[in-house]
């Protein structure tokens, strides 16, 4: 039996991957599922969709403050027409599941879904769930957990599953040594990869540049750094380290990050919950360096159950400097049993199979009706 279903989800890539990496799983079921996404024009959804080769339709949305303020008013009448537009593409496309993943697009396309009768199903990655998804919950079949601590935050516990957050890759890349000259890396040597998210991060390319200037001598003959800078800020980066820097190489985006992963003995990221999904997917001990305007200071939260496992070592923005990157940075490097411990623990706390949980679930529901 194919089916058609909507997924909707966006803003950043953490919303996004998920639904992607579902959109595949039920393909892989069945050929013929037609699949739907649908997001905003502004969010990262407009770019990475049509890429990946999926049906995509945009909607109005904004987000809504957590305080009282203007902005809120004109939030409410998006919203509005959101959900006019919603019932739009609903009745044209019947779908037959709808599943959100997060980010305020997904509110008024599910919400609609809901009210039609349409099967609806969400899924949560980060500890903390977002104002969209508890609002959701509510009147959702089932709602997807990435981490069991998210259940205290779900009044409807009946309808919570732990799956594990889905990850995009299709399947898990193994070293290429095309990779390591695509990327301009030394095969004999380890590698440091850093990343900020999809939009990169300042302050982490500075205190990395000025920390592994700091321990430059250690690293150069066995060490090297391959650093995703993000666009806006390569230019600056690449003006700051020079061109014959034997230690750095310098990539503005990667599409396919899964290529990285793969070289990397070691992560300095972000704490986003796909990210951390993803570095646990490869086994990969990390260094995070929480977003620290993460709604609810989720990706704090996300942080520290990593650190907790031992898998992670954590830096607050607030303590982020290249001397404090340089210390936590050059313990990590001159202990190799460390990081292999961390590596192995890392790899025990990923579900591979969480998309494959997901469409299970969501089959068996449908068997049911």
């Amino acid at each position: 039996m194919s089916l058609k279903v909507i997924i909707s989800g966006g803003g950043t890539g953490g919303h996004i991957y998920p639904g992607i990496s579902l959109a595949y799983e039920l393909k892989n079921r069945d050929v013929e599922n037609d699949i739907l996404f649908v997001g905003t024009e502004r969010g990262l959804e407009s770019k990475l969709i049509p890429r990946e080769g999926f049906k995509f339709i945009k909607i109005d949305a904004k987000g809504i403050q957590r305080k009282i303020c203007i902005e809120n008013l004109t939030a409410i009448v998006i919203f509005l027409i959101s959900l006019f537009q919603s019932y739009k593409i609903i009745k044209d496309y019947k779908p037959d599941v709808v599943i959100g993943t997060g980010g305020y697009v997904s509110g008024s396309v599910v919400l609609m879904a809901a009210l039609w009768g349409i099967p609806t199903f969400i899924h949560e990655q980060n500890v903390i769930p977002g104002i969209t998804n508890k609002f959701l919950s509510h009147m959702a079949k089932a709602v997807f957990l990435s981490f069991d601590q998210s259940r205290r935050y779900f009044k409807k516990k009946s309808t919570l599953i732990l799956t594990g957050n889905p990850i995009r890759f299709k399947k898990l890349e193994h070293i290429n040594h095309r990779d390591y000259q695509k990327f301009k890396l030394n095969s004999l040597k380890k590698t440091v990869l850093v990343f900020g998210g999809s939009k990169g991060a300042a302050s982490i390319n500075r205190a990395v540049v000025e920390g592994v200037k700091l321990i430059k001598d250690f690293m150069k003959n066995q060490w090297q750094v391959l650093l995703i800078s993000g666009a806006d800020d390569y230019g600056k980066i690449i003006e700051i380290i020079g061109k014959d820097d034997n230690i750095f190489s310098i990539e503005p985006y990667l599409y396919n990050i899964e290529k990285a992963y793969p070289l990397a003995d070691l992560v300095i990221c972000r704490a986003g919950a796909t990210t951390l999904a993803e570095i646990s997917a490869y086994g990969l001990p990390a260094i995070l360096i929480p977003y620290p305007y993460a709604t609810n200071n989720h990706q704090e939260i996300n942080a520290r159950i990593l650190e907790r496992e031992g898998t992670a070592v954590l830096i607050l923005e607030k303590d982020l400097s290249g001397e404090r990157l340089a210390k936590v940075l050059l313990d990590l490097l001159k202990n190799k049993n460390q990081l292999e411990i961390m590596a192995k623990k890392s790899r025990g706390l990923i579900n591979i199979n969480s998309a494959k949980k997901i469409v299970d679930c969501i089959f068996d529901y449908i068997k049911k009706i």
